[in-house]
């Protein structure tokens, strides 16, 4: 089911991706990369079997990075849907790092919705149209994620450079928890070991959290932003819809006006002249 480095105790990354995409190409690269690292990886291979989600959820609990590549079909896929979810939950929290990855998608794309990647996101929004608390998850998801620092990948980019600045990152993140502990949100969750840290390290954590507090807090304005303008573009289309009904009526009113008109002409004609 996952991959891993077997024995090593290290921190676990938990990679989400659209497995029919990339799993045979860019991700088995970047999972053996990793791996040479010694770094533990976790990805999911039995997507598309009906694998129980909770057992993901829990992978996502254990590991303290998160990869979110997100790709042209990343979101025809529910898994990968609520997979995002519980990441930002996580991150939210203060317990996950997450570093989210365009690949061969414009990040501008992905949180504004844009094209096919965000058609397969409507379509599947349709779908659970009568489960509209998930779908807004989603949607609350894919903001907060994808406004977050991360790295692009494009038809220029080469491949294999890419692969080892994901490692360098990743390593870096590491190295920083495995210094520093983990940083909670004032929310609750896990605590740091204060004791061990220095003066400095200590005011660098506190700065740490309001770094995060501040990010989640334009997080959410970004969604409340973008709701709003949903809003605002529903009232227009239902403005404009209104304008055409009223013009339909306008006619269908003179058309009406008309026919009355022909019809009191022909009842008020002399019956001589009805019979040229």
């Amino acid at each position: 089911m996952d991959v891993n480095s077997h024995g090593n105790t290290n921190p676990q990354v938990f990679v989400s991706f659209r497995g029919e995409e990339l799993r045979c190409g860019f991700v088995s690269h970047l999972v053996e990369a990793l791996q040479r690292h010694g770094i533990n990886v976790f990805i999911d291979k039995l997507e598309s079997v009906g694998q129980d989600l909770s057992n993901l959820f829990a992978r996502i609990e254990e590991s303290t990075i998160a990869l979110v590549i997100f790709s042209r079909r990343y979101t025809e896929s529910k898994w990968c849907l609520d997979e995002l979810v519980k990441i930002k939950e996580r991150a939210d929290q203060g317990l996950l790092k997450v570093i989210p990855i365009f690949f061969n998608v414009e990040p501008v794309t992905v949180k504004q919705l844009r094209g096919a990647f965000g058609d397969k996101f409507r379509n599947r929004e349709w779908e659970y149209r009568c489960d509209k608390p998930r779908t807004d998850r989603w949607k609350e998801a894919l903001a907060s994620v994808s406004f977050k620092t991360g790295l692009t990948f494009n038809k220029k980019s080469n491949e294999s450079t890419f692969v080892r600045i994901i490692v360098k990152e990743v390593e870096k993140m590491l190295q920083l928890q495995g210094k520093f502990g983990v940083i909670p949100f004032s929310g609750g969750g896990q605590c740091m070991n204060i004791l061990a840290l220095g003066q400095d390290q200590m005011g660098l954590s506190r700065e740490s959290v309001l770094v995060q507090e501040n990010s989640y807090i334009a997080n959410r304005i970004v969604v409340v932003s973008n709701t709003c303008m949903n809003i605002e573009y529903q009232n227009r289309v239902l403005r404009a819809q209104l304008v055409a009904l009223r013009e339909k009526l306008h006619s269908l009113n003179s058309i009406i006006e008309m026919s009355e008109g022909v019809m009191t002409d022909v009842f008020l004609m002399n019956p001589w002249q009805m019979s040229f």
